[in-house]
């Protein structure tokens, strides 16, 4: 009988187990489908999620500044792409900019065939920019109310470039350089106004041979009315006039005199060669550091002249350095030229 129990309750320990086992299969069943099975991990997500990255000092850059244009520079040369070659047909064509006489600026055309992708050899060339001395043409473009004003500069009746000239009017002066035919250029907006075209030697140190060049010589006169187009005649810069150099004779260069002296029966005498066709001669008289004359004299068409002492304000020549030198006038039509000879020193002691 004892062995009949242990049978029956290890039947019904079977039979609870798989009661059991039923009851959980079940519940199983019941719950979602894509849920884990009892007791399983779950599989790891697809999705991560960083640890906060440790702060750190970022450097915030600075500024870069922008160039500014120059305006003039020397250009850098082209960099050596030999290693790279030269791209195929079918490539853009570089852009020349080319200045013109107007002041304005022509681009090239870029051809329509396809680009080549790639690192061409650069074949373009950089011009450098101008001088601030631009040589004018001989005629400008004009509006209304402007009027042109040009001319020839010689040397011998030879014109010359690069020789600047300044103008005056009614306007600043202002100053052109001739272009390489001799012509210079100015617009005014004054005709009927007297003017005065002036060269000076010290703003043109290159013309040689330097005592044979005027230290100053100008044209002057008054501007014709009624036409836009005013052309003056030649300046001539050259004091050698048909193998006759215009220039100083007597006192000579740092000659001395004793200022009390001087009188209407002691008189200087001034010499100075002739100028070929000139019409009259003058001396001018100056304390040295300035331009400025204390006495001029009145005009002669000899070559010689007899001085007192005597300035233009009435007094007596005092101690001192002076400058002197001689001017001629000679008639151009309508106008009149004035040349100077090269200055020479004068003493005068008490």
């Amino acid at each position: 009988m004892d062995k009949n129990l242990a049978k029956n309750q290890i039947l019904l320990i079977i039979i609870a187990t798989v009661l059991l086992l039923l009851a959980a299969f079940s519940f199983y069943l019941l719950q979602d489908p894509t849920a884990p099975l009892p007791f399983v991990p779950p599989p790891p997500t697809g999705t991560f999620t960083p640890l906060p990255a440790t702060p750190t000092d970022t450097p915030t850059p600075s500024a870069t500044p922008i160039p500014t244009r120059r305006t003039s520079y020397t250009p850098f040369a082209s960099p050596d792409r030999t290693d790279i070659g030269t791209l195929p047909e079918g490539t853009i064509t570089p852009v020349t900019l080319i200045p013109e006489s107007s002041g304005t600026t022509t681009v090239s055309p870029i051809s329509s065939s396809t680009i080549t992708p790639g690192f061409p050899t650069n074949t373009s060339t950089l011009r450098p920019l101008g001088t601030t001395s631009v040589s004018p043409t001989a005629s400008q473009t004009l509006i209304a109310g402007q009027y042109e004003v040009t001319g020839l500069i010689v040397q011998n009746g030879t014109p010359i470039a690069n020789v600047v000239v300044e103008f005056t009017d009614d306007d600043p002066p202002r100053k052109r350089t001739t272009n390489s035919d001799g012509h210079y250029s100015f617009i005014t907006l004054a005709p009927g106004t007297t003017f005065n075209l002036a060269f000076n030697q010290a703003d043109n140190p290159h013309l040689t041979p330097v005592p044979e060049i005027a230290s100053f010589a100008w044209i002057e006169g008054t501007l014709p009315t009624g036409d836009t187009s005013i052309e003056l005649p030649d300046l001539e810069v050259s004091i050698n006039i048909d193998g006759m150099i215009f220039r100083l004779v007597t006192p000579v260069d740092g000659a001395s005199f004793s200022a009390a002296v001087i009188s209407p029966s002691n008189p200087i005498q001034f010499t100075w060669t002739l100028y070929n066709q000139g019409n009259a001669y003058f001396i001018e008289l100056g304390p040295d550091g300035s331009d400025q004359p204390v006495w001029i004299s009145v005009d002669t068409t000899s070559t010689s002249l007899m001085w007192n002492g005597i300035l233009n304000d009435g007094s007596h020549i005092s101690e001192g350095a002076y400058w002197w030198h001689v001017g001629v006038n000679k008639t151009l039509g309508n106008y009149e030229l004035i040349a100077f000879t090269h200055e020479w020193d004068l003493i005068f002691n008490p």
